[in-house]
C-alpha cells in the first residue's frame, strides 16, 4: 500500500535530505577547529581529558596536585616543570593510570583477604 503525499511528509523528506548534504561538512567543520590532541598538557587540560570535576560539574586539578607531590615510593604522577608549571606527558600519564588502577585493585585485594582473615 502506498502511503498518500502529505504536507508533513514533504516537509519531512526536504529536512532529510538538508541534513543528509549537509551534516557531513558540519562535521568536518567541527573536527577542523578541535584539531589534534596535544602531546603535552596542563594541569586543567589532564583534568579534562580525565574528565575530573566537582559534584557540581566543575574541572578539578586537586587529585592530579596530589598525585602528583605524592612520595617517590608512592608512584607519582609523572610530570616534566617547565618553569613553576607542570607539563603532563600523554603517553606517560595514559600508562601511569593503568598502572595505579592495578595498584588500587592489589591493595584493594590484599585489605580484603586481611578482612576475611580477621572474620574467621
Amino acid at each position: 500500500m502506498i502511503e498518500p503525499i502529505t504536507i508533513e511528509s514533504l516537509i519531512n523528506q526536504h529536512i532529510h535530505n538538508q541534513l543528509a548534504k549537509k551534516l557531513p561538512e558540519v562535521v568536518a567543520e567541527q573536527l577542523r577547529q578541535v584539531g589534534p590532541l596535544s602531546v603535552w598538557m596542563t594541569e586543567k587540560q589532564l583534568a579534562e581529558y580525565w574528565q575530573l570535576r566537582t559534584s557540581s560539574g566543575e574541572v578539578t586539578v586537586h587529585s592530579i596536585r596530589k598525585w602528583t607531590t605524592r612520595p617517590d615510593n608512592e608512584h607519582p604522577l609523572p610530570c616534566a616543570s617547565m618553569g613553576e608549571m607542570r607539563r603532563y606527558h600523554r603517553e606517560e600519564v595514559d600508562r601511569w593510570a593503568k598502572e595505579e588502577a592495578a595498584r588500587q585493585k592489589k591493595k584493594r585485594e590484599s585489605e580484603l583477604k586481611i578482612v576475611k582473615t580477621r572474620v574467621s
